[in-house]
C-alpha cells in the first residue's frame, strides 16, 4: 500500500467503532471550552488576559502591519468567502469531485452557526477606549466569525488534501502547513485589528473545530464508504 493510503487508513481508523471514544473527547472537550467561555463573557467586562493580549498584539503596530492584517481578514468578509467557496466547489465538481464539492460548499453553513452563536451570547465588539480599533466590525463580538469560518474552510481543505491519494506527501504537508497558518494568521489579525477580543478568538476556533469534526467525520465516513464498494466490483 502506498504512503498515501497509508495515512488515509490512519485518518480513517480515527473514526471508527474502535477510536470512537477519542473523537468524543475532542468534541467534547471544545465544547466544554467554549460553554465556559460563554459564561464569563457574558457576565463579565472583557478579562485582564483579553486587555493584554491585545495590548501585546498592537505594541508595535505600523503601516506594513495594518496593511498585512487587513489583507488576511479580509478573505473572510462575506462576499469575499461566499465567493471563495463557491469557486473552490465548482471547481471541485467540474473535475469529478463531487464529494469534495459538497464538503466544502457545507463549510458556508459555518456562517449561520456563527450567527446563531453571536446573538445567543451578545457579547459588545472592544471599543477605542480600551484598544486601538482599526476596524469597525458589525454583529456581536462572541464568537469571532472569521476564526470559525477559516477553522472550517481550511480545516475542511486539510481532510481532503491528506486524505487523498493522488497528492504526495509533500504537496499534502505543505497544503496542511499553509492551512493551518493561516487559521492562526487569522487570529492573530482579529486581535491586531481591534475588531475581536482573545477569548473571542479561542471561542471561534473551537466553534469551528466542532463543526469541523462532524462535517470532517461525514465526509471520511462516505468516502471509505464509496471506497469500499468500488473495491467489491473490482
Amino acid at each position: 500500500m502506498s504512503n498515501n493510503g497509508n495515512i488515509l487508513g490512519r485518518i480513517s481508523a480515527f473514526v471508527t467503532e474502535k477510536h470512537r471514544h477519542l473523537t468524543w473527547s475532542f468534541s467534547l472537550f471544545f465544547l466544554l471550552v467554549f460553554i465556559l467561555l460563554s459564561i464569563f463573557v457574558a457576565q463579565s467586562a472583557p478579562m485582564s488576559f483579553d486587555l493584554l493580549v491585545s495590548s501585546e498584539l498592537q505594541e508595535n503596530q505600523n503601516r506594513i502591519l495594518d496593511l498585512a492584517m487587513r489583507a488576511i481578514s479580509w478573505l473572510g468578509t462575506l462576499w469575499v468567502a461566499g465567493t471563495m467557496v463557491a469557486a473552490i466547489s465548482i471547481l471541485f465538481l467540474i473535475s469529478g469531485y463531487r464529494r469534495e464539492a459538497v464538503f466544502m460548499f457545507s463549510t458556508l453553513l459555518s456562517g449561520g452557526l456563527t450567527y446563531v452563536l453571536k446573538i445567543m451570547v451578545n457579547r459588545p465588539r472592544p471599543t477605542q477606549d480600551l484598544i486601538n480599533v482599526l476596524e469597525q466590525a458589525h454583529y456581536q463580538s462572541f464568537p469571532s466569525g472569521h476564526v470559525l469560518f477559516y477553522t472550517a474552510f481550511f480545516g475542511s481543505l486539510m481532510i481532503i488534501a491528506v486524505t487523498s491519494k493522488i497528492l504526495s506527501v509533500k504537496t499534502q504537508v505543505i497544503i496542511t502547513v499553509s492551512c493551518l497558518a493561516m487559521i492562526v494568521l487569522c487570529a492573530v489579525s482579529r486581535i491586531y485589528l481591534g475588531a475581536h477580543w482573545f477569548t473571542d478568538v479561542i471561542a471561534g476556533f473551537c466553534a469551528g473545530t466542532l463543526f469541523l469534526m462532524i462535517t470532517g467525520t461525514l465526509y471520511i465516513r462516505s468516502k471509505r464508504k464509496a471506497e469500499k464498494a468500488a473495491e467489491k466490483k473490482v
